[in-house]
């Protein structure tokens, strides 16, 4: 018996009733905007961003073409647009669990569970967010989803503790986030993307050790058990932050 396909945490559009039904004209143009917006994460996962077409994403929505060409001007600009809205539902996941109470330990791994059992919940979402929008959908959406990265940043930030030389510098949140997100990317092209909270305890251990007092080589250990290959700016930010 096949594995039932766990439940998406982002949100579906309600589908209009069938038949006769009284909704204004531009309630019929929103929910068919949703729709097509919905169907996206799909399409870009079966056939990748630069083979997609339109009539790829008419097809999945079950709107016509003509609807697709009211709503938006091109495959990119909807590819935009659900981009934006994936990474603001995913911003909105991470920052619930993240409100006063607990340690800094505990409310970070209440807010990477939850964004971990979010998109291992939407498979298709996962690889719209990491892997298709930073490396195949133009220069522009890639631009866009570093600065989402830096959102996620100012959010892993604002947990750290307040006093003195408690936490890292301001400039290595974004470094620890594109970390996160480059494991997160590999488990997805590895074909983990239904499977990605096998990695909260080691991304736990890899953004916590960032925190409290320092520890000679702990920090480089266990960047290098997530991922062999640090990147130049985690070395970079290492040896100011030894020199700071």
């Amino acid at each position: 018996m096949a594995k039932a396909r766990p439940r998406s945490k982002f949100s579906e559009p309600r589908r209009l009733p069938r038949g006769r039904h009284a909704l204004a004209p531009e309630q019929v143009l929103a929910d068919q905007r949703a729709r097509l917006l919905a169907a996206v994460p799909g399409v870009v996962a079966e056939h990748g961003y630069e083979a997609m077409s339109v009539a790829d994403i008419v097809k999945r929505a079950a709107v016509s073409r003509n609807a697709f060409y009211k709503n938006f001007s091109d495959k990119q600009e909807c590819f935009a647009i659900a981009h934006e809205a994936g990474h603001e539902r995913l911003l909105e996941i991470l920052t619930q669990p993240c409100g006063p109470g607990g340690t800094v330990a505990e409310r970070f791994e209440r807010s990477l569970t939850a964004a971990l059992e979010a998109l291992s919940s939407d498979p298709d979402m996962a690889r719209m967010l990491f892997v298709e929008a930073p490396s195949s959908a133009g220069e522009e959406i890639a631009l866009r989803y570093h600065e989402w990265l830096e959102r996620y940043g100012a959010l892993l930030g604002a947990l750290k503790p307040q006093e003195d030389g408690a936490g890292p510098l301001a400039e290595m949140d974004q470094v620890i986030v594109g970390g996160i997100a480059s494991r997160i990317a590999s488990e997805v092209l590895k074909g983990g993307a239904a499977e990605l909270t096998v990695l909260k305890t080691s991304l736990a251990e890899y953004v916590l050790t960032f925190y409290g007092p320092s520890q000679p080589g702990l920090e480089a250990a266990k960047v290098v058990a997530l991922d062999p290959e640090p990147a130049p700016e985690y070395a970079e930010a290492q040896r100011r932050r030894a020199g700071a």
